[in-house]
């Protein structure tokens, strides 16, 4: 159903929908309170870009996985600032597990992606939105140890 209503390369691993991350379709984990921002910024600017902002909440609400193209390089020198904010873009052949159903327990969307053709944003897209959410309004601003002003390369609040 997932591959016929979004068009995502779904694979079956231990009876659950899963896709794998290549040239095609990769993935982004942002912390949650960190990704609220992220994507209503996203959402924005998708009813412009024709594109969706696929994004999947784990179980506990803790991390939201953005579906993206993996378009351009990354260098480990940025691999390295986005993990000491707790972000993790995702490698070649790493599985993404999708959701089943929006009730009950496990993975859910919380961006769904657009009925047909796949769009999605591209890696560069969401960095840059995670650079930008660096000004984000104290009452938007994740926990103590995770920093927007300080992962998007301005000065950490105090």
């Amino acid at each position: 159903m997932l591959r016929a209503r979004y068009g995502l390369p779904v694979d079956l691993e231990s009876h659950r929908p899963t896709l794998v991350c290549g040239a095609r379709v990769g993935a982004i984990d942002i912390p949650a309170q960190m990704a609220v921002p992220v994507l209503d910024a996203l959402t924005t600017a998708a009813t412009t870009e024709e594109i969706s902002a696929p994004v999947i909440r784990n179980p506990r609400d803790t991390v939201w996985t953005f579906l993206i193209r993996p378009v351009g390089p990354i260098t480990a020198a940025q691999q390295r600032h986005l993990a000491e904010c707790g972000i993790t873009v995702r490698a070649r052949g790493r599985r993404v597990i999708l959701p089943v159903t929006d009730s009950g327990f496990g993975w859910r969307w919380v961006g769904e992606p657009t009925p047909g053709r796949l769009r999605l944003p591209q890696r560069a897209t969401i960095l840059a939105t995670i650079d930008r959410m660096g000004g984000a309004d104290e009452d938007r601003r994740p926990p103590d140890h995770v920093r927007l002003r300080a992962c998007g390369g301005g000065t950490p609040r105090r």
